[in-house]
């Protein structure tokens, strides 16, 4: 196998992966990562109120830094305080991920197709499925908001199944 398409298949394992310890520990994955997230954010925006007021010549980008940081501690603080926060941006993110990456695999399904003069149906099918899954991704925090995580998690393990067959199929031609 090629560098990019080996790369392609570990990318999509770790996806694989992620899906299983969010569909497995969702409560303690989720609230994990919170709290990582908004200490992370927290340290930065620390260290942007530290160079603000370090410097005693401010200009426009020192006051940028400023509401940059006030940015982070906000968004530090929501994140510590408020897990569910996370749980719908995260479901938010990764339909978007996927519903964006499923429709550029479908174009290269359907390119590969057109240059071989070949029928890719099972790749284009897979590309389907990942775009719906990503839909679904996004729309889920809405359809159920009790189970979200879990649910993201199952439709990473399919995204992630359906792709790696999906780039086996594509590069096969």
């Amino acid at each position: 196998m090629k560098k990019s398409i080996l790369s392609e298949i570990i990318m999509f394992l770790c996806v694989f992966f992620l899906g299983l310890a969010l569909t497995l520990w969702a409560d303690k994955v989720t609230n994990l990562v919170s709290i990582l997230l908004g200490i992370l954010a927290l340290i930065y925006a620390i260290f942007g109120f530290y160079e603000y007021f370090k410097n005693s010549d401010r200009g426009f980008r020192d006051n940028l830094e400023l509401v940059y940081a006030i940015t982070l501690l906000v968004i530090g603080g929501i994140l510590i305080i408020k897990v569910d926060f996370l749980k719908e941006l995260v479901s938010f993110i990764i339909g978007i991920y996927i519903f964006i990456s499923s429709i550029i695999r479908l174009s290269d399904s359907v390119n590969v197709s057109k240059e071989l003069n070949t029928k890719l149906t099972g790749a284009i099918v897979l590309s389907i499925v990942g775009i719906i899954i990503g839909i679904m991704s996004i729309v889920g925090k809405f359809l159920f908001p009790d189970i979200i995580v879990t649910y993201i998690g199952i439709m990473l393990i399919i995204y992630s199944v359906t792709s790696i067959i999906n780039v086996v199929l594509i590069n096969r031609k």
